[in-house]
Protein backbone atom coordinates (compact mmCIF):
# COMPACT_ATOMS: atom_id res chain seq x y z
CA UNK A 1 0.00 0.00 0.00
CA UNK A 2 0.70 3.53 -0.59
CA UNK A 3 2.14 5.51 2.10
CA UNK A 4 0.39 8.80 3.45
CA UNK A 5 2.77 11.16 5.40
CA UNK A 6 1.92 14.21 6.87
CA UNK A 7 3.95 17.61 8.75
CA UNK A 8 3.81 21.42 8.59
CA UNK A 9 6.76 23.17 7.61
CA UNK A 10 8.04 26.76 9.24
CA UNK A 11 10.15 26.75 6.62
CA UNK A 12 7.80 26.89 3.61
CA UNK A 13 5.96 29.77 5.45
CA UNK A 14 8.76 31.90 4.83
CA UNK A 15 9.49 30.79 1.66
CA UNK A 16 6.38 31.82 0.53
CA UNK A 17 6.59 35.44 1.92
CA UNK A 18 10.16 35.19 0.06
CA UNK A 19 8.43 34.01 -3.11
CA UNK A 20 5.10 36.65 -2.24
CA UNK A 21 7.46 39.60 -2.09
CA UNK A 22 9.24 38.63 -5.23
CA UNK A 23 5.85 38.54 -7.11
CA UNK A 24 4.64 41.60 -5.90
CA UNK A 25 7.98 43.41 -7.27
CA UNK A 26 7.57 42.26 -10.63
CA UNK A 27 3.62 42.06 -11.06
CA UNK A 28 1.97 46.06 -11.32
CA UNK A 29 -0.75 47.24 -12.83
CA UNK A 30 1.49 49.54 -15.48
CA UNK A 31 3.36 46.59 -17.19
CA UNK A 32 6.57 48.17 -16.16
CA UNK A 33 9.95 46.90 -17.65
CA UNK A 34 11.13 44.28 -15.76
CA UNK A 35 10.06 40.93 -18.22
CA UNK A 36 13.40 39.81 -17.83
CA UNK A 37 13.16 39.77 -14.57
CA UNK A 38 9.90 38.12 -14.02
CA UNK A 39 10.44 35.53 -16.75
CA UNK A 40 13.93 34.29 -15.01
CA UNK A 41 14.44 32.14 -11.88
CA UNK A 42 11.72 32.72 -9.26
CA UNK A 43 12.11 31.25 -6.11
CA UNK A 44 11.68 27.86 -4.97
CA UNK A 45 9.24 26.95 -2.76
CA UNK A 46 10.97 23.03 -2.09
CA UNK A 47 9.63 20.28 -0.38
CA UNK A 48 10.61 19.78 3.66
CA UNK A 49 10.02 17.38 6.32
CA UNK A 50 11.20 20.23 9.45
CA UNK A 51 8.51 20.73 11.68
CA UNK A 52 6.57 24.39 12.22
CA UNK A 53 7.45 25.31 15.59
CA UNK A 54 4.33 26.45 17.64
CA UNK A 55 4.92 28.18 20.51
CA UNK A 56 2.57 28.35 23.37
CA UNK A 57 3.80 30.71 25.62
CA UNK A 58 4.90 34.35 25.66
CA UNK A 59 8.39 34.92 26.20
CA UNK A 60 9.21 37.84 28.65
CA UNK A 61 12.45 40.37 27.69
CA UNK A 62 13.96 38.28 30.45
CA UNK A 63 13.56 35.29 28.84
CA UNK A 64 15.39 36.59 25.77
CA UNK A 65 17.97 38.61 27.10
CA UNK A 66 19.22 35.69 29.06
CA UNK A 67 20.84 32.25 28.01
CA UNK A 68 19.54 30.60 31.59
CA UNK A 69 16.05 30.11 32.73
CA UNK A 70 16.95 30.24 36.19
CA UNK A 71 16.45 33.40 38.64
CA UNK A 72 19.23 34.48 40.28
CA UNK A 73 17.11 35.67 43.33
CA UNK A 74 15.08 33.05 44.54
CA UNK A 75 15.76 29.42 45.53
CA UNK A 76 14.88 26.70 43.60
CA UNK A 77 11.07 24.74 43.04
CA UNK A 78 10.21 22.64 41.01
CA UNK A 79 8.24 24.06 37.65
CA UNK A 80 8.38 27.80 39.18
CA UNK A 81 11.39 28.91 37.14
CA UNK A 82 10.69 27.22 34.33
CA UNK A 83 10.23 28.91 31.23
CA UNK A 84 7.51 26.47 29.60
CA UNK A 85 5.92 25.49 32.49
CA UNK A 86 4.11 23.23 30.40
CA UNK A 87 5.80 21.06 27.60
CA UNK A 88 4.91 22.05 23.93
CA UNK A 89 3.49 20.13 21.33
CA UNK A 90 5.89 21.19 18.41
CA UNK A 91 4.54 18.75 15.62
CA UNK A 92 1.19 17.25 14.88
CA UNK A 93 -0.56 16.33 11.65
CA UNK A 94 -2.87 18.64 10.40
CA UNK A 95 -5.60 17.12 9.31
CA UNK A 96 -5.15 13.46 7.29
CA UNK A 97 -7.68 12.17 4.82
CA UNK A 98 -7.28 8.17 3.65
CA UNK A 99 -9.37 5.61 2.05
CA UNK A 100 -10.31 2.21 3.70
CA UNK A 101 -7.29 0.06 3.74
CA UNK A 102 -4.53 2.54 3.09
CA UNK A 103 -1.67 2.62 5.04
CA UNK A 104 -1.63 5.84 7.56
CA UNK A 105 1.52 7.22 9.14
CA UNK A 106 2.39 10.15 11.05
CA UNK A 107 4.52 11.46 14.19
CA UNK A 108 3.84 14.10 16.70
CA UNK A 109 6.84 15.84 18.70
CA UNK A 110 7.25 17.49 22.10
CA UNK A 111 9.46 18.88 23.93
CA UNK A 112 9.88 21.02 27.45
CA UNK A 113 12.72 22.72 29.28
CA UNK A 114 13.13 23.09 32.37
CA UNK A 115 15.47 24.65 35.20
CA UNK A 116 17.15 21.93 38.04
CA UNK A 117 19.02 21.76 40.95
CA UNK A 118 20.79 18.76 40.91
CA UNK A 119 19.16 15.78 43.07
CA UNK A 120 15.83 17.00 41.22
CA UNK A 121 14.05 14.38 39.34
CA UNK A 122 13.71 14.90 35.72
CA UNK A 123 10.37 16.00 34.22
CA UNK A 124 9.89 12.73 32.74
CA UNK A 125 8.16 14.13 29.67
CA UNK A 126 5.82 11.96 28.47
CA UNK A 127 3.61 11.63 24.89
CA UNK A 128 0.92 9.67 23.72
CA UNK A 129 -2.35 9.63 21.20
CA UNK A 130 -5.73 9.79 22.15
CA UNK A 131 -8.87 8.97 20.17
CA UNK A 132 -10.66 12.18 21.63
CA UNK A 133 -14.33 10.91 20.21
CA UNK A 134 -13.56 7.72 22.63
CA UNK A 135 -11.10 8.79 24.93
CA UNK A 136 -10.95 5.23 26.79
CA UNK A 137 -10.30 3.66 23.35
CA UNK A 138 -7.04 1.33 23.33
CA UNK A 139 -5.59 2.54 20.22
CA UNK A 140 -2.60 -0.64 20.40
CA UNK A 141 -5.69 -2.82 21.25
CA UNK A 142 -5.68 -6.11 18.55
CA UNK A 143 -9.39 -4.35 17.96
CA UNK A 144 -7.48 -1.15 16.50
CA UNK A 145 -4.16 -2.41 15.78
CA UNK A 146 -2.17 0.90 15.80
CA UNK A 147 1.45 0.25 16.23
CA UNK A 148 3.43 2.69 18.32
CA UNK A 149 6.90 3.52 18.83
CA UNK A 150 8.25 6.43 21.54
CA UNK A 151 11.62 7.67 21.49
CA UNK A 152 13.31 10.11 24.59
CA UNK A 153 16.02 12.18 24.10
CA UNK A 154 17.39 14.86 26.74
CA UNK A 155 19.99 17.48 26.81
CA UNK A 156 21.80 19.41 29.80
CA UNK A 157 23.68 22.38 30.48
CA UNK A 158 25.11 24.37 33.47
CA UNK A 159 22.49 26.90 34.37
CA UNK A 160 22.80 30.24 36.55
CA UNK A 161 23.23 30.20 39.09
CA UNK A 162 26.00 27.78 39.97
CA UNK A 163 25.07 24.43 41.19
CA UNK A 164 21.67 24.64 38.92
CA UNK A 165 20.95 22.71 35.62
CA UNK A 166 19.25 23.35 32.71
CA UNK A 167 17.52 20.34 31.12
CA UNK A 168 15.84 19.85 27.65
CA UNK A 169 13.46 16.77 27.33
CA UNK A 170 12.14 15.88 23.57
CA UNK A 171 9.55 12.85 23.08
CA UNK A 172 8.35 11.93 19.59
CA UNK A 173 5.59 9.12 19.02
CA UNK A 174 5.22 7.46 15.46
CA UNK A 175 2.12 6.20 14.94
CA UNK A 176 0.78 3.55 12.15
CA UNK A 177 -1.49 1.68 10.73
CA UNK A 178 -1.68 -0.99 8.18
CA UNK A 179 -5.38 -0.43 6.73
CA UNK A 180 -7.39 1.88 8.27
CA UNK A 181 -10.92 1.56 8.35
CA UNK A 182 -14.16 3.68 8.76
CA UNK A 183 -14.15 3.28 12.31
CA UNK A 184 -11.15 5.30 12.69
CA UNK A 185 -12.47 8.35 11.20
CA UNK A 186 -12.66 10.72 13.98
CA UNK A 187 -10.92 13.32 16.07
CA UNK A 188 -7.42 12.77 17.53
CA UNK A 189 -4.86 14.56 19.80
CA UNK A 190 -1.53 14.34 20.51
CA UNK A 191 -0.65 14.95 24.33
CA UNK A 192 2.19 15.46 26.81
CA UNK A 193 2.71 15.78 30.16
CA UNK A 194 5.25 16.55 32.58
CA UNK A 195 5.37 14.41 36.43
CA UNK A 196 2.54 12.42 34.85
CA UNK A 197 0.35 10.88 37.94
CA UNK A 198 1.79 13.34 40.37
CA UNK A 199 -1.17 14.65 41.72
CA UNK A 200 0.42 17.94 42.38
CA UNK A 201 3.28 18.56 39.91
CA UNK A 202 2.16 16.99 37.15
CA UNK A 203 1.03 19.28 33.89
CA UNK A 204 0.35 18.75 30.28
CA UNK A 205 0.62 21.02 27.24
CA UNK A 206 -1.72 23.71 25.98
CA UNK A 207 -1.21 23.36 22.62
CA UNK A 208 -4.60 21.96 21.22
CA UNK A 209 -2.56 19.48 19.38
CA UNK A 210 -6.27 17.91 17.99
CA UNK A 211 -6.82 17.16 14.10
CA UNK A 212 -9.10 14.98 12.32
CA UNK A 213 -9.00 12.21 10.04
CA UNK A 214 -11.40 11.25 7.72
CA UNK A 215 -11.86 7.63 5.97
CA UNK A 216 -13.40 7.59 3.32
CA UNK A 217 -14.73 4.48 0.93
CA UNK A 218 -12.20 2.74 -0.59
CA UNK A 219 -11.66 2.73 -4.76
CA UNK A 220 -13.74 0.04 -6.59
CA UNK A 221 -11.90 0.30 -9.38
CA UNK A 222 -8.10 -0.30 -9.93
CA UNK A 223 -5.72 0.26 -12.13
CA UNK A 224 -2.72 -1.92 -13.17
CA UNK A 225 -2.43 -3.22 -9.83
CA UNK A 226 -2.03 0.27 -8.51
CA UNK A 227 -3.28 0.66 -5.37
CA UNK A 228 -5.84 3.87 -4.01
CA UNK A 229 -4.46 6.79 -2.29
CA UNK A 230 -5.53 10.50 -2.14
CA UNK A 231 -2.02 11.55 -1.83
CA UNK A 232 -0.41 11.01 -5.18
CA UNK A 233 -2.51 7.59 -6.79
CA UNK A 234 -4.53 8.69 -9.83
CA UNK A 235 -8.28 8.91 -9.62
CA UNK A 236 -9.95 6.39 -11.99
CA UNK A 237 -13.88 5.91 -12.99
CA UNK A 238 -15.16 2.60 -14.35
CA UNK A 239 -17.63 2.91 -17.15
CA UNK A 240 -18.93 -0.29 -18.61
CA UNK A 241 -16.05 -2.81 -19.24
CA UNK A 242 -13.61 -0.25 -19.79
CA UNK A 243 -11.56 1.56 -17.62
CA UNK A 244 -11.32 5.53 -18.09
CA UNK A 245 -8.57 8.17 -16.50
CA UNK A 246 -9.94 10.46 -14.54
CA UNK A 247 -9.24 13.47 -12.38
CA UNK A 248 -8.28 13.62 -9.13
CA UNK A 249 -10.82 14.82 -6.62
CA UNK A 250 -10.68 18.34 -6.19
CA UNK A 251 -12.07 21.23 -2.99
CA UNK A 252 -13.51 24.32 -4.08
CA UNK A 253 -13.51 27.61 -2.82
CA UNK A 254 -15.11 31.07 -3.66
CA UNK A 255 -13.97 35.07 -2.80
CA UNK A 256 -16.87 37.19 -4.28
CA UNK A 257 -18.80 40.39 -3.73
CA UNK A 258 -17.36 42.59 -0.56
CA UNK A 259 -15.90 40.17 0.14
CA UNK A 260 -17.64 36.75 0.77
CA UNK A 261 -15.93 33.67 1.53
CA UNK A 262 -16.82 30.00 1.12
CA UNK A 263 -13.55 27.67 2.07
CA UNK A 264 -12.71 24.40 0.76
CA UNK A 265 -14.45 23.01 3.67
CA UNK A 266 -17.41 24.90 3.57
CA UNK A 267 -17.08 27.31 5.82
CA UNK A 268 -19.31 30.81 5.08
CA UNK A 269 -17.91 33.92 6.15
CA UNK A 270 -17.62 37.72 5.37
CA UNK A 271 -13.86 38.74 5.60
CA UNK A 272 -12.47 41.64 8.11
CA UNK A 273 -10.46 42.85 5.31
CA UNK A 274 -8.66 46.55 4.23
CA UNK A 275 -6.74 47.63 0.93
CA UNK A 276 -4.15 45.06 1.11
CA UNK A 277 -2.92 41.51 -0.29
CA UNK A 278 -4.18 38.48 0.94
CA UNK A 279 -3.34 34.80 0.81
CA UNK A 280 -6.32 33.34 -0.79
CA UNK A 281 -4.70 29.88 -0.09
CA UNK A 282 -1.14 27.78 -0.77
CA UNK A 283 0.09 24.20 -0.65
CA UNK A 284 1.35 23.52 2.90
CA UNK A 285 2.14 20.12 2.73
CA UNK A 286 4.28 20.14 -0.73
CA UNK A 287 4.87 24.02 -1.77
CA UNK A 288 3.29 23.36 -4.98
CA UNK A 289 1.61 26.18 -5.07
CA UNK A 290 0.47 29.68 -3.46
CA UNK A 291 -2.23 32.36 -4.35
CA UNK A 292 -2.79 35.80 -3.06
CA UNK A 293 -5.42 38.31 -3.88
CA UNK A 294 -5.37 41.96 -3.71
CA UNK A 295 -8.14 44.07 -2.61
CA UNK A 296 -9.25 47.25 -3.12
CA UNK A 297 -11.78 49.83 -1.61
CA UNK A 298 -15.55 49.21 -2.98
CA UNK A 299 -18.53 49.75 -0.90
CA UNK A 300 -21.08 52.83 -1.14
CA UNK A 301 -22.82 53.14 2.20
CA UNK A 302 -20.27 51.43 3.84
CA UNK A 303 -16.83 50.66 3.87
CA UNK A 304 -15.53 47.46 2.40
CA UNK A 305 -13.13 45.52 0.08
CA UNK A 306 -13.65 43.33 -2.70
CA UNK A 307 -10.78 41.51 -5.15
CA UNK A 308 -9.15 43.25 -7.64
CA UNK A 309 -6.28 40.95 -8.93
CA UNK A 310 -5.82 37.71 -8.25
CA UNK A 311 -2.19 35.93 -8.49
CA UNK A 312 -0.88 32.30 -9.18
CA UNK A 313 2.34 31.37 -8.52
CA UNK A 314 3.21 27.33 -9.33
CA UNK A 315 5.96 25.44 -11.06
CA UNK A 316 8.49 28.31 -11.04
CA UNK A 317 6.24 30.79 -12.69
CA UNK A 318 3.30 33.04 -12.05
CA UNK A 319 0.36 35.02 -13.78
CA UNK A 320 -1.36 38.05 -12.36
CA UNK A 321 -5.57 38.06 -13.17
CA UNK A 322 -6.99 41.75 -13.44
CA UNK A 323 -9.77 43.31 -13.55
CA UNK A 324 -11.71 43.07 -17.67
CA UNK A 325 -9.74 39.39 -18.32
CA UNK A 326 -6.56 41.08 -18.88
CA UNK A 327 -3.49 38.67 -18.22
CA UNK A 328 -0.13 39.33 -16.90
CA UNK A 329 2.59 37.54 -17.75
CA UNK A 330 6.41 38.24 -17.35
CA UNK A 331 4.92 42.02 -17.68
CA UNK A 332 3.76 40.97 -20.93
CA UNK A 333 -0.77 42.02 -21.20
CA UNK A 334 -2.43 39.28 -22.30
CA UNK A 335 -5.51 40.05 -23.92
CA UNK A 336 -7.88 37.22 -23.26
CA UNK A 337 -11.40 38.23 -24.44
CA UNK A 338 -11.13 37.57 -28.02
CA UNK A 339 -9.03 34.07 -27.60
CA UNK A 340 -10.64 31.13 -28.81
CA UNK A 341 -10.17 27.51 -27.29
CA UNK A 342 -7.55 26.95 -24.63
CA UNK A 343 -4.41 28.54 -25.04
CA UNK A 344 -1.25 28.54 -23.10
CA UNK A 345 0.67 31.65 -21.25
CA UNK A 346 3.97 30.09 -19.75
CA UNK A 347 3.51 26.74 -17.99
CA UNK A 348 -0.49 27.61 -17.61
CA UNK A 349 -3.51 26.54 -19.76
CA UNK A 350 -5.70 29.23 -20.37
CA UNK A 351 -9.78 29.30 -21.43
CA UNK A 352 -12.12 32.47 -21.87
CA UNK A 353 -15.46 31.17 -22.23
CA UNK A 354 -18.56 33.55 -21.95
CA UNK A 355 -17.34 36.06 -19.20
CA UNK A 356 -15.27 33.94 -17.40
CA UNK A 357 -11.51 33.29 -17.83
CA UNK A 358 -10.17 29.80 -16.83
CA UNK A 359 -6.79 28.94 -15.58
CA UNK A 360 -5.40 25.78 -15.13
CA UNK A 361 -2.22 23.83 -14.25
CA UNK A 362 -0.93 20.35 -13.06
CA UNK A 363 0.67 20.40 -10.23
CA UNK A 364 3.32 17.35 -10.54
CA UNK A 365 5.31 15.99 -13.59
CA UNK A 366 4.54 12.47 -12.75
CA UNK A 367 2.99 9.97 -15.63
CA UNK A 368 -0.78 10.12 -15.35
CA UNK A 369 -1.00 12.37 -12.74
CA UNK A 370 -4.06 14.65 -12.90
CA UNK A 371 -3.81 16.65 -9.52
CA UNK A 372 -4.68 19.78 -11.08
CA UNK A 373 -4.99 23.57 -9.71
CA UNK A 374 -7.82 25.69 -11.34
CA UNK A 375 -9.07 29.26 -11.46
CA UNK A 376 -11.93 31.08 -12.55
CA UNK A 377 -11.83 34.49 -12.57
CA UNK A 378 -14.70 36.72 -13.64
CA UNK A 379 -13.20 39.50 -14.93
CA UNK A 380 -14.88 41.48 -11.23
CA UNK A 381 -14.46 40.50 -8.34
CA UNK A 382 -15.39 36.49 -8.10
CA UNK A 383 -12.18 33.82 -7.87
CA UNK A 384 -13.59 30.19 -7.74
CA UNK A 385 -10.68 27.90 -7.08
CA UNK A 386 -10.15 24.21 -7.07
CA UNK A 387 -7.22 22.27 -5.28
CA UNK A 388 -6.82 18.35 -4.90
CA UNK A 389 -8.63 17.35 -1.88
CA UNK A 390 -5.04 15.77 -0.78
CA UNK A 391 -3.39 19.22 -0.95
CA UNK A 392 -3.56 20.70 3.05
CA UNK A 393 -3.54 24.45 2.76
CA UNK A 394 -3.53 27.92 4.51
CA UNK A 395 -4.74 30.94 3.83
CA UNK A 396 -8.49 32.59 3.55
CA UNK A 397 -9.86 29.81 1.85
CA UNK A 398 -8.99 27.43 5.05
CA UNK A 399 -7.13 24.06 5.42
CA UNK A 400 -8.76 21.74 3.49
CA UNK A 401 -8.87 18.83 5.90
CA UNK A 402 -12.99 18.32 5.61
CA UNK A 403 -13.21 20.01 9.04
CA UNK A 404 -14.54 23.60 8.77
CA UNK A 405 -14.45 23.96 12.33
CA UNK A 406 -10.88 24.59 12.49
CA UNK A 407 -10.48 26.60 9.42
CA UNK A 408 -9.11 29.84 11.45
CA UNK A 409 -6.48 27.99 12.71
CA UNK A 410 -3.27 30.57 12.09
CA UNK A 411 -0.42 28.31 10.79
CA UNK A 412 -0.87 25.44 12.81
CA UNK A 413 -1.79 26.83 15.92
CA UNK A 414 -5.41 26.57 16.93
CA UNK A 415 -7.47 30.04 16.53
CA UNK A 416 -11.09 30.87 16.99
CA UNK A 417 -11.24 34.81 15.98
CA UNK A 418 -11.84 35.57 12.29
CA UNK A 419 -10.11 39.08 12.97
CA UNK A 420 -6.79 37.56 14.02
CA UNK A 421 -6.93 35.03 11.14
CA UNK A 422 -7.38 37.73 8.74
CA UNK A 423 -4.43 39.74 9.78
CA UNK A 424 -2.08 36.59 9.80
CA UNK A 425 -2.93 36.00 5.84
CA UNK A 426 -2.10 39.26 5.02
CA UNK A 427 1.00 39.87 2.68
CA UNK A 428 2.24 43.06 3.56
CA UNK A 429 6.10 43.31 3.58
CA UNK A 430 6.14 47.35 3.76
CA UNK A 431 3.34 47.77 6.84
CA UNK A 432 1.35 49.65 4.59
CA UNK A 433 -1.65 47.83 4.78
CA UNK A 434 -4.29 49.70 7.43
CA UNK A 435 -6.41 47.05 10.22
CA UNK A 436 -8.70 45.30 8.78
CA UNK A 437 -12.37 46.53 9.89
CA UNK A 438 -15.08 44.22 10.66
CA UNK A 439 -18.01 43.78 8.19
CA UNK A 440 -21.51 44.89 9.69
CA UNK A 441 -23.77 42.07 10.16
CA UNK A 442 -27.34 42.15 8.42
CA UNK A 443 -29.15 43.78 11.49
CA UNK A 444 -26.39 46.49 10.70
CA UNK A 445 -26.72 46.59 6.78
CA UNK A 446 -30.69 46.67 7.66
CA UNK A 447 -30.02 50.21 9.57
CA UNK A 448 -27.64 51.24 6.66
CA UNK A 449 -29.89 50.70 4.11
CA UNK A 450 -33.37 51.48 5.58
CA UNK A 451 -36.55 48.79 5.97
CA UNK A 452 -37.84 49.67 2.35
CA UNK A 453 -34.14 49.34 0.24
CA UNK A 454 -33.77 46.01 2.59
CA UNK A 455 -36.68 44.29 1.91
CA UNK A 456 -36.45 45.16 -1.67
CA UNK A 457 -33.16 43.55 -1.93
CA UNK A 458 -34.40 40.57 0.03
CA UNK A 459 -36.88 40.59 -3.24
CA UNK A 460 -34.33 40.79 -5.77
CA UNK A 461 -32.18 38.01 -4.83
CA UNK A 462 -35.15 35.80 -4.05
CA UNK A 463 -36.28 36.16 -7.76
CA UNK A 464 -32.59 35.79 -8.88
CA UNK A 465 -31.56 32.73 -7.63
CA UNK A 466 -35.18 31.29 -8.38
CA UNK A 467 -34.58 30.83 -12.02
CA UNK A 468 -34.57 27.91 -14.34
CA UNK A 469 -31.02 27.77 -14.91
CA UNK A 470 -30.74 26.86 -10.93
CA UNK A 471 -33.30 24.42 -10.26
CA UNK A 472 -31.19 21.23 -10.67
CA UNK A 473 -28.11 22.41 -9.05
CA UNK A 474 -27.29 20.59 -5.82
CA UNK A 475 -25.65 23.04 -3.57
CA UNK A 476 -26.89 25.41 -0.91
CA UNK A 477 -28.07 28.57 -2.13
CA UNK A 478 -29.17 30.40 0.90
CA UNK A 479 -25.28 31.39 1.44
CA UNK A 480 -25.58 32.89 -2.10
CA UNK A 481 -28.60 35.38 -1.21
CA UNK A 482 -27.63 36.17 2.15
CA UNK A 483 -24.23 37.79 0.11
CA UNK A 484 -26.61 38.97 -2.77
CA UNK A 485 -28.73 40.74 -0.28
CA UNK A 486 -25.60 42.07 1.91
CA UNK A 487 -24.08 43.60 -1.49
CA UNK A 488 -27.37 44.99 -2.71
CA UNK A 489 -27.56 46.91 -0.09
CA UNK A 490 -24.46 48.19 1.12
CA UNK A 491 -23.76 48.55 -2.67
CA UNK A 492 -20.23 48.45 -4.25
CA UNK A 493 -19.76 51.28 -6.46
CA UNK A 494 -16.47 50.17 -8.29
CA UNK A 495 -14.60 52.38 -10.52
CA UNK A 496 -11.84 52.98 -12.73
CA UNK A 497 -9.92 56.39 -11.66
CA UNK A 498 -7.38 56.00 -14.97
CA UNK A 499 -9.19 57.86 -17.53
CA UNK A 500 -12.56 60.12 -17.72
CA UNK A 501 -14.17 57.90 -20.49
CA UNK A 502 -13.62 54.36 -18.66
CA UNK A 503 -16.33 55.30 -15.99
CA UNK A 504 -19.27 53.96 -15.79
CA UNK A 505 -22.00 56.45 -14.74
CA UNK A 506 -24.37 54.70 -11.86
CA UNK A 507 -22.09 51.38 -12.23
CA UNK A 508 -24.41 49.99 -9.63
CA UNK A 509 -27.15 50.16 -11.79
CA UNK A 510 -25.34 48.59 -14.73
CA UNK A 511 -23.31 45.77 -12.80
CA UNK A 512 -25.94 45.03 -9.68
CA UNK A 513 -23.83 44.15 -6.78
CA UNK A 514 -26.13 41.32 -5.57
CA UNK A 515 -24.82 39.53 -8.78
CA UNK A 516 -21.88 38.81 -7.65
CA UNK A 517 -23.26 35.89 -5.59
CA UNK A 518 -25.46 34.25 -8.38
CA UNK A 519 -22.33 34.90 -10.81
CA UNK A 520 -20.31 32.60 -7.67
CA UNK A 521 -23.32 29.98 -7.60
CA UNK A 522 -23.43 29.38 -11.21
CA UNK A 523 -20.00 28.89 -11.32
CA UNK A 524 -20.26 26.61 -7.98
CA UNK A 525 -22.95 24.51 -9.78
CA UNK A 526 -21.36 24.09 -13.39
CA UNK A 527 -18.41 22.77 -12.19
CA UNK A 528 -17.27 18.77 -11.49
CA UNK A 529 -17.17 18.91 -7.73
CA UNK A 530 -16.56 15.38 -5.40
CA UNK A 531 -18.22 14.81 -2.15
CA UNK A 532 -16.03 13.71 1.13
CA UNK A 533 -15.89 10.37 0.18
CA UNK A 534 -14.37 11.53 -3.32
CA UNK A 535 -17.49 10.23 -5.11
CA UNK A 536 -18.82 13.17 -8.03
CA UNK A 537 -21.69 15.27 -7.46
CA UNK A 538 -23.17 15.72 -10.98
CA UNK A 539 -22.74 19.28 -12.13
CA UNK A 540 -25.55 21.44 -14.64
CA UNK A 541 -25.40 23.86 -17.21
CA UNK A 542 -25.79 27.10 -16.16
CA UNK A 543 -24.30 29.29 -18.90
CA UNK A 544 -27.60 30.64 -20.29
CA UNK A 545 -28.28 31.83 -16.01
CA UNK A 546 -28.09 35.41 -17.62
CA UNK A 547 -30.48 35.01 -20.12
CA UNK A 548 -33.18 33.57 -17.74
CA UNK A 549 -33.92 37.82 -16.27
CA UNK A 550 -32.81 39.08 -19.22
CA UNK A 551 -37.16 40.04 -19.27
CA UNK A 552 -36.95 41.65 -15.53
CA UNK A 553 -33.46 43.61 -15.84
CA UNK A 554 -32.20 42.02 -12.60
CA UNK A 555 -28.62 40.80 -13.36
CA UNK A 556 -26.64 42.13 -17.04
CA UNK A 557 -26.39 39.88 -20.15
CA UNK A 558 -23.39 38.83 -21.16
CA UNK A 559 -23.20 41.25 -23.75
CA UNK A 560 -23.33 44.35 -20.79
CA UNK A 561 -20.76 42.57 -18.73
CA UNK A 562 -18.31 42.08 -21.97
CA UNK A 563 -18.87 45.98 -22.93
CA UNK A 564 -18.22 47.15 -19.33
CA UNK A 565 -16.66 44.64 -17.17
CA UNK A 566 -13.29 45.99 -19.28
CA UNK A 567 -13.62 49.58 -17.90
CA UNK A 568 -12.76 48.55 -14.50
CA UNK A 569 -9.70 47.28 -15.29
CA UNK A 570 -6.26 48.77 -17.97
CA UNK A 571 -7.48 49.82 -21.04
CA UNK A 572 -7.36 47.04 -24.24
CA UNK A 573 -6.96 47.48 -27.53
CA UNK A 574 -10.52 46.90 -28.60
CA UNK A 575 -11.39 49.50 -26.40
CA UNK A 576 -10.02 52.39 -28.29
Amino acid sequence: MLLLRFTLTLILTETVVRATNEIENNVEDDFGDFGNDFGGELPDIPPTTEAMKMPTWTPTTAALDVTTSSSPEAPGEIGIFDPLPYPVIDSYPRGITAREGDMVEFECKASDAADHLPNWPKHDLEIELIYEDDPKRDLKSTQHDWWEDISKSSKSRPSHPKGRIDITEVAEIYVRKEAVKKSDEGTYRCRACIYKGDPINEACDESNARFYMRVKKALGAQFDGAEASTTSTPYYEAFAEDLTFGENPRSTCQVFGDPHIISFDGMVYNLPATSCNYILSLDQSKGSFFVYGRMSPCGSLAEGVCLETVTLYAKRDAIELQRGWLVNHGGQKVETVAKTGPFTVGQFVLEFTGTTLEVRIQLTDEPNSQDWLKIFWDGFTTVTMEVPQSSRTQGLCGNNNQDPMDDFDVWGSFNDNKLRFSESMKVDRNWRCGAGQTPPTMDEIRDLCGAKKFNKAISRCNNIFSIHSFENCVHDKQPYIDACVFDQCKGMDVQSNLYEWMKIPKVDKVLPPGCNAAEAYARRCANKSWNEDGDIVTEIDTSAWEDDLRHNNLCPTKAVKLENIPKLGCPQSFMY
